[in-house]
């Protein structure tokens, strides 16, 4: 990805924004090769300057029983 501010967010969270039950976690591996960063996290996503890089994406499930929703993340460049 390029170098920018971006934003995360997703279609229906099912126990809010800023639950430990249900998100996503995101790491960047910068091109820099300054080391990886956590760059959203499951209490925070945006909007943040991001350098140029590799950014992973997974999401969490941190409950017991089901979970009848359909999650899909969303990332926004902002400039």
């Amino acid at each position: 990805m390029d170098a920018g501010t971006y934003t995360l967010d997703a279609s229906d969270w099912p126990y809010g924004s800023s639950s430990w039950l249900i998100g996503i976690q995101a790491t960047l591996t910068p091109d820099d090769g300054s080391g990886q960063t956590t760059a959203f996290g499951p209490n925070g996503y945006g909007p943040r300057p991001l350098k140029a890089g590799t950014l992973r994406l997974q999401i969490f499930v941190n409950t017991t029983g089901e979970v009848d929703t359909t999650f899909t993340p969303r990332l926004y460049k902002l400039d």
